[in-house]
Order: C-alpha cells, then sequence, then structure tokens
C-alpha cells in the first residue's frame, strides 16, 4: 500500500486550491479545441525497419479545474502501412507552468496530456506528451504512445493550432 501512494500525488496537487492564480488566463474556464499535425515513427525495437506515422487529429475539450485540467476527445486520421486509417479517445491536458509577460498576461504555457486511443487496425494506445502552448494559439510538443495490442512504440511530434475562437474579455472603463 505504502508504494502505491505516490500515485496520489498528482491528484492532490491538482486539487490544491492554494496552487491556482485567481490572474492566470492559462487553462479558462470553459471549450478550446486544436487541429494538431503529426508526424514520427511507429518501432518495435526489433525490426529492421520503422514505420512512417503522420496524420491530422482534432482535440475538442472542456476544461474541468480552472488554471489546471482540462478533459476532451481526440478523434484524427492518420497514414501508417501504405494507408489511410483513424484513431479516436478521451485525453486530459494538466498545465504545468505558466510564463508570465508581464503587464501583456501570460505568454504561454505547458502541459502534460494524457491519452488513450483506440484505431481501426485494432491498434489500442496508452501515452502522452508535454507541449508548449504559445499565445494560446499555437501547441508543439512530442508525444509517445505504447500500443498495447499490437507490441508497438509510436514517437511522433505534433504542431497545432487553436480553431475555437478566444472568449473576449470586456474592461470597465474608467471615469
Amino acid at each position: 500500500m505504502r508504494n502505491k501512494a505516490w500515485l496520489l500525488l498528482p491528484f492532490l496537487f491538482i486539487l490544491d486550491n492554494n496552487s491556482f492564480s485567481q490572474d492566470d488566463p492559462e487553462f479558462p474556464k470553459g471549450f478550446v479545441m486544436h487541429a494538431k499535425l503529426h508526424n514520427g515513427m511507429i518501432t518495435t525495437f526489433h525490426s529492421g525497419a520503422d514505420l512512417f506515422v503522420g496524420g491530422f487529429q482534432l482535440i475538442p475539450q472542456f476544461t474541468i479545474v480552472p488554471q489546471k485540467l482540462r478533459a476532451g476527445v481526440i478523434a484524427g486520421v492518420f497514414y501508417a502501412s501504405q494507408q489511410w486509417q483513424a484513431s479516436a479517445g478521451p485525453t486530459l491536458s494538466l498545465k504545468l507552468k505558466t510564463f508570465n509577460a508581464g503587464a501583456f498576461g501570460s505568454a504561454a504555457n505547458i502541459h502534460l496530456t494524457l491519452d488513450h486511443l483506440w484505431g481501426t487496425k485494432k491498434q489500442q494506445m496508452l501515452g502522452g506528451g508535454i507541449h508548449l502552448d504559445l499565445l494560446n494559439k499555437l501547441t508543439l510538443g512530442p508525444t509517445v504512445h505504447r500500443d498495447y495490442k499490437l507490441n508497438t512504440w509510436w514517437f511522433q511530434f505534433a504542431l497545432g493550432l487553436r480553431i475555437s475562437k478566444k472568449e473576449k474579455i470586456t474592461e470597465p472603463f474608467n471615469n
């Protein structure tokens, strides 16, 4: 039991109200959608050749814990093994750090993602990545997924663009 106690630490960190900054604009309450391009390789580490993989994903998410955690789904198509295939599944994003730009607000954030994807050719993948979100508009970063059904590893790099509109903030006028 003592060895498994460390599994609770991330949840305690997420729920710690003192870790939230009220003026942090990253991961605001509401909806966000990204469109991502990704490419990389599929490997078993034992075969002589690794397969190229590349594709496109749509990722709608809702904020569950403001300034900290979003949940949603991933749906996409990819090209591997000389054919087009599809995958879909749930995803979580946990914000680790916000980079502030002084009076201009925030410039970026770093967040971890955790995904579980099912593919059209019996793929069952669990993994995630670390992403840099620039200006709450552009995301980029590496991902690693383990296909535990087909015994392969997927190493990719993703580049995403926020396609949902940002909520406009109206500031009060000074008299």
